[in-house]
């Protein structure tokens, strides 16, 4: 679906109110999704681990993102 872009100011009250939203539903769902794997502590730890080991510059302890999404 391609998005449409209109100004502001020529949309009706209830399609702006739509926008709004659809927006902050939007940004919902992306919070309480961070904050369902900020809560799983086994989750967390191996995302410390990954960050740890990817500042020590261990290649082979983590699959990078770019190679998970060309996969």
């Amino acid at each position: 679906m391609r998005a449409v872009k209109r100004k502001i100011t020529d949309m009706s009250v209830d399609e702006l109110k739509g926008v709004i939203h659809e927006a902050i539903s939007e940004d919902m769902e992306v919070w309480r999704e961070t904050f369902e794997i900020m809560a799983d502590n086994k989750l967390m730890e191996e995302i410390r681990r990954a960050d740890l080991d990817k500042a020590a510059g261990k290649k082979n302890a983590f699959v990078a993102w770019d190679d998970l999404k060309n996969a």
